[in-house]
């Protein structure tokens, strides 16, 4: 007999991360179906989306797999669980966010945990062969890769080429994404959306720095981008009024519901008893993009990042375009920041947005009323006219002239540098009470514009509406401000309506910024159901025992007569309660996920505009 010196054949763990790579890439296409993919840099960014992010979501199998190696049969059963998984991982994902936009996070755990939460997503209606027929191929594609790393056990992949090649196609990814970035380029961008765990690039300032100018996205490429959007998801239908009315969108910064009292906004007060005046009134969100972007287009503020990127305007100002509307468009902060001359007033001609931005914001919100007054007063009286006025002196640190302080302990300065919560605390009644006196000051600038109104005789043909874009927190549930939670404090704002010809009324019935574009265009004659473009309905039929959504930059809020649930849409969440009662004290997030589950998923698919 003859020896023959041969190497028992191993398990080429190598070959085997190269397949469940391969097989990552292939599920991570997934996510990019109906994203334009037509330009080099799309296809470019394409590639290397997939190619890095496949491999990043095979992280845990390699790391567990480098981790145990002197154990290797430990090593390899670890490595190709964690790499089953996370293709399962991948493959939900995909299916959850083809349906309701958004990726696996905290929420969505807890609803598959909590009783009730599989049937919410619609899993008790699933076929068990369809559930089977994905269970075996994912195993025989795992098998298949276990077979070809026998098969090829003497192959040798050198390590060091992997990381190096991983290095340049992330680096080169970041810089196609952050280069989009720049540009507001939608297609790029989306990829970046759609992706689990995708981890943005800004570089505005290393490209200013590098003298680099970057171009703007092109019309045409805008146009082809907005195919995406299904906003109106049908096309108006108008039968148009022979005289419509005048409309006036009075916004004060940061106005919460409680301040429309006989005390600190007197002269509203009173003008709100002539009128609709709602007293438990939603904005569309906690700050100020998704308060407005809720009041003009009538849908989610969730949908503000995509409506940005398309430059998209609000079909409210398509349909006053078409009664030749004239514009008086005023505010004391910027319209470029939030980035509303690229999507409310899109539209609207430059030379007719008009911001002062000089000076103490009471000074500012004074000059722009007299300016909106002038503007009312010399208009062509044959047309129509909108008038819009955003009041900046209820921001913080909250300015107000000495006249309008009717809560004489307020604080005379506010250092941001040296502040903690702690030293807040001790603060906060100071704070507040410059906050009443710069609401105080605003009430006076309203009456201003409604008495000009009254005695012009604009009144009897003017709609106005005059609300806040979002409320601001003085620590009733620890924090102070906006933007950080979904409290009453930080969320409802007054809502008083003057609709021309109606009697008075008050509402206590829950409705929200997303009901003024259908009321307003439902009387311009849209014939349209309201669902065609907007989540919202008329005020003049509100509703009870209502859902109402409100959002911020990375979750939705739901609220309804169990209570408030925050659903992130993003990977992470800012809210530190995520489930509370109508009285924003936190509850038991299970109990409240089985009690909304109906309609949770309705809401969000509702919610989604693209």
């Amino acid at each position: 007999m003859s020896n023959h010196n041969t190497t028992p054949m191993k398990i080429n763990m190598s070959v085997y991360f190269v397949c469940s790579w391969l097989f990552s890439v292939f599920l991570c296409t997934g996510f990019l179906h109906g994203i334009p993919n037509d330009t080099l840099r799309d296809q470019l960014h394409s590639l290397l989306a997939v190619a890095t992010y496949g491999l990043i979501y095979q992280f845990p199998a390699i790391i567990a797999y480098w981790l145990l190696r002197k154990w290797r049969a430990a090593a390899i059963g670890s490595a190709v669980t964690l790499s089953v998984l996370c293709h399962l991982f991948v493959f939900f994902d995909d299916k959850l966010y083809d349906l309701y936009g958004f990726h696996i996070n905290g929420f969505v755990w807890n609803l598959l945990t909590s009783r009730g939460g599989i049937e919410s997503l619609g899993a008790d209606q699933t076929n068990p062969t369809v559930v089977i027929g994905y269970m075996t191929a994912l195993a025989a594609i795992h098998l298949s890769g276990l077979l070809l790393s026998l098969k090829l056990s003497r192959v040798r992949i050198p390590a060091k080429w992997v990381i190096l090649l991983f290095f340049v196609a992330t680096v080169t990814e970041r810089g196609v994404y952050g280069y989009s970035r720049a540009e507001l380029y939608e297609p790029v961008l989306s990829r970046g959306s759609a992706l689990p765990l995708y981890q943005p690039t800004k570089m505005n300032s290393f490209l200013n720095r590098l003298g680099i100018q970057v171009k703007k996205s092109s019309a045409i490429q805008m146009k082809q981008n907005q195919k995406q959007l299904k906003y109106p998801r049908q096309p108006l239908a108008m039968s148009k009024n022979a005289r419509p009315f005048n409309i006036l969108v009075l916004v004060s910064e940061s106005l919460r519901w409680d301040m429309l009292n006989p005390e600190v906004m007197p002269n509203m007060s009173r003008f709100a008893k002539r009128g609709w005046n709602y007293t438990a009134h939603y904005s569309g969100g906690n700050g100020t993009r998704q308060g407005l972007f809720a009041l003009f287009y009538g849908i989610s503020g969730n949908n503000w990042d995509t409506f940005l990127r398309n430059r998209k305007g609000p079909v409210f100002f398509d349909v006053l375009k078409d009664y030749n509307y004239q514009y008086f468009i005023y505010t004391s902060a910027k319209f470029t920041y939030p980035e509303f001359d690229l999507t409310i007033f899109s539209q609207i001609p430059k030379d007719k947005l008009v911001e002062n931005n000089n000076g103490e914001p009471w000074m500012r919100d004074e000059a722009n009323t007299s300016a909106l007054i002038d503007s009312i007063k010399h208009r062509d009286p044959a047309k129509p006219y909108f008038g819009f006025m955003f009041y900046e002196a209820t921001h913080a640190r909250y300015s107000f002239p000495n006249k309008a302080a009717i809560n004489p302990n307020y604080a005379t300065t506010l250092d941001y540098a040296g502040l903690s919560r702690e030293d807040l605390a001790s603060k906060i009644k100071g704070l507040k009470a410059r906050y009443e006196n710069a609401a105080h000051s605003i009430d006076s600038q309203l009456q201003r514009i409604v008495e000009y109104l009254q005695k012009s005789g604009d009144l009897n043909n003017t709609l106005v509406i005059i609300t806040g874009d979002h409320g601001e927190e003085f620590m009733e549930r620890g924090r102070w401000g906006h933007n950080s939670a979904f409290t009453d404090w930080q969320v409802r704002v007054p809502m008083v309506a003057w609709m021309p010809g109606s009697t008075a009324k008050t509402i206590s019935m829950r409705t929200s910024h997303m009901d003024v574009v259908p009321t307003i265009l439902k009387r311009l004659g849209v014939q349209n159901q309201v669902k065609d473009y907007s989540q919202g309905i008329d005020l003049s039929a509100p509703q009870d025992h209502r859902n109402i959504i409100v959002a911020s930059w990375s979750d939705i809020g739901l609220i309804n007569d169990y209570g408030k649930l925050v659903i992130p849409y993003k990977s992470t969440t800012q809210h530190e309660n995520l489930a509370t009662n109508l009285n924003d004290n936190p509850v038991n997030g299970s109990t409240l996920v089985a009690n909304m589950r109906q309609t949770i998923f309705q809401v969000l698919t509702e919610s989604q505009y693209n």
